[in-house]
């Protein structure tokens, strides 16, 4: 089973500008998944990008940058089955073969577990009828939205309306799936935005591996945790690059 891993970079991020490259403990934050994807049985670890500085930034980490990415798959609306295409239409021209299975590393979840990835490689070599694992943790169900009054209700329909607040274990265990996804190449060609299936294998990991560089207060609460010193034991364990 041939498998790569991919890191998604592109560099039009509006909300937080380049977050893919911001610096932490002296290394650009793609860097981190770059030094994860080392760890890994995997053959080849490639960096998608639209952007030539950050090709090189990839490749001075150890990954490959064959090619940019083209327009469609780097706008604003981009999805992951853009990329995927893209991947396909411009890899194995140059001689790179596509891979069985993807790792999908995005920069800005640096937190991760090899162990972890091991085991979701595993599954999908021996259980064929698994379509794709993802990497979760726990996450809190009882969340609310702000209507169109401008009032807070909750979004799930099992809060009691009589009361004010409820436990956490009145409600179903619930996941934040976005961590890490290990899925095979060939569900995406079968099944485009679907890319993952629907046999989707849980592995369940501390919440840490859910922190998502998705804004300014994101990045600095990760970047507080990564340079703290001495590292608490759950950053250490998560975090396979050393200070630069």
């Amino acid at each position: 089973m041939r498998a790569y891993a991919l890191i998604p970079a592109r560099s039009g991020s509006k909300g937080l500008p380049d977050k893919n490259i911001l610096p932490i403990a002296g290394h650009p934050l793609l860097a981190y998944s770059a030094a994860f994807a080392a760890r890994l049985p995997v053959e080849r670890t490639i960096l998608s990008t639209d952007s030539e500085a950050y090709a090189a930034i990839g490749r001075a980490h150890g990954a490959e940058a064959p090619a940019l990415r083209g327009a469609k798959a780097s706008g604003d609306t981009a999805m992951e089955e853009d990329i995927l295409a893209d991947l396909e239409a411009t890899l194995p021209p140059l001689g790179i073969p596509m891979p069985d299975v993807w790792v999908w590393l995005k920069p800005t979840c640096p937190f991760r577990d090899v162990a972890a990835v091991e085991q979701a490689l595993a599954v999908l070599r021996d259980r064929p009828e698994v379509d794709s694992v993802r990497i979760v943790s726990e996450a809190d169900a009882r969340l609310h939205v702000i209507n169109a009054e401008g009032w807070l209700e909750p979004l799930l329909p099992i809060w009691d309306p009589r009361r004010s607040k409820m436990r956490r274990s009145e409600f179903p265990r619930v996941f934040q799936p976005f961590n890490l996804e290990v899925f095979r190449h060939q569900g995406w060609r079968d099944r485009g935005a679907l890319f993952m299936g629907q046999r989707i294998h849980p592995i369940v990991l501390p919440r840490i591996t859910g922190l998502d560089v998705d804004d300014r207060d994101g990045f600095e609460i990760i970047k507080a945790l990564i340079e703290s010193r001495p590292r608490p034991g759950v950053v250490a364990r998560h975090i396979h690059l050393d200070p630069a």
